[in-house]
């Protein structure tokens, strides 16, 4: 009898527990489910299925038919099999890379900086803050027509051709050439008004973020090292970089992976040209593509090549993806926040020891 009513209340006690379980785990299941069916249909099925279409001969205007080809796009991307889609893809990677490192640190501290400046308060200060967001919410197409105007030709009227004659045939002509090895590399002046305009339209979001965390700073952190004496300089490095550090480190995120994704821009401003000659009418044959333009060519712009190479496209995809993750991934190790374990306690005891 007594076996009896303690196998009755193992029962009731499991029965209890996985009542409790099902209402404690069962309502955050619930919630989770439509981003799950939402990331699973629209994130990880696509992705498996990029990774199939580049290991095979896919065709454009003929699904199912495909048969694995050994890995005959990624041999295209890292060898010189065909030197000129080889010199396409690189050229465009090159053009992403160099321009987020040179776009990144400058789209990072112009914002910190006028965060700093607008923190102070000055007079009118809340107009400041809006006027200087205002530009991120201008639509793309709007802000590519305004900057196409300013850097149009002075037959074409163009702004700065009219006001200071700067008469440069900006989306034409070439700055400069270097070159690598045996590749020439041909710099436009169209990178110019890209830069300013990724400048001019990005610097909101990031000016909003650090905002916030400067407000967050405890005032009495400042109070104290004006009393120590420090200096407007050692205040930002001691006080205020360490304050906003979660905010840094996420605008820094979110920029590395935007400018390494470049595209917009260069399609409203340039069209990816003007073209290289060596590669005309190839998937980013243009001294202004970049990688996401030479996909995008691939998929959607060269119908001669879509129906033959779409496999380079997903490949191109997935290795400029691994490139990015692991840039990212370097990025967060290195920011990451550092445990000081007991070295600090260690150090404390040794001082009171000597004191």
């Amino acid at each position: 009898m007594e076996k009896t009513i303690a196998l009755n209340d193992q029962q009731v006690d499991k029965r209890a527990r996985r009542i409790g379980f099902l209402k404690k785990y069962g309502i955050v299941a619930l919630f989770l489910l439509p981003f799950l069916a939402a990331f699973i249909t629209f994130f990880v099925l696509p992705l498996i299925y990029g990774v199939y279409i580049s290991l095979t001969n896919f065709k454009y205007g003929a699904p199912g038919e495909e048969a694995f080809n050994q890995a005959y796009w990624y041999t295209l991307i890292f060898t010189k099999k065909m030197p000129l889609l080889h010199q396409a893809f690189w050229a465009s990677f090159l053009h992403s890379v160099v321009f987020s490192v040179i776009m990144v640190p400058v789209a990072v501290l112009l914002p910190l900086a006028l965060a700093i400046l607008v923190n102070k308060k000055p007079p009118a200060f809340k107009l400041f803050r809006s006027l200087i967001y205002l530009p991120s919410i201008v639509p793309l197409t709007a802000a590519g027509t305004i900057f196409t105007m300013m850097f149009m030709t002075k037959s074409e009227h163009g702004l700065l051709a009219e006001m200071f004659g700067i008469d440069i045939k900006w989306f034409i002509d070439s700055w400069f050439t270097f070159t690598i090895g045996d590749t020439t590399f041909d710099v436009a002046y169209a990178w110019i008004p890209i830069f300013l305009m990724c400048l001019w339209g990005g610097w909101g979001s990031n000016f909003i973020i650090l905002s916030a965390g400067l407000e967050n700073i405890p005032k009495n952190l400042y109070e104290a090292s004006d009393i120590d004496g420090c200096s407007a300089w050692k205040k930002i490095m001691h006080i205020t970089i360490p304050g906003i550090k979660g905010q840094l480190v996420l605008c820094l995120f979110t920029t590395i992976i935007g400018y390494l994704g470049l595209y917009g821009q260069n399609y409203v401003l340039s069209n990816g040209g003007p073209l290289i000659s060596t590669l005309s009418g190839l998937p980013g044959g243009g001294k202004t593509s970049t990688i996401m333009y030479f996909i995008q060519d691939i998929v959607a712009n060269v119908p001669n090549f879509r129906s033959t190479i779409y496999g380079l496209g997903a490949a191109a995809s997935l290795v400029f993806a691994l490139f990015v993750g692991i840039i990212s991934g370097i990025q967060m190790y290195c920011t990451r926040e550092r445990k000081t374990g007991t070295k600090i306690s260690e150090a404390y005891e040794k001082w009171h020891k000597i004191k």
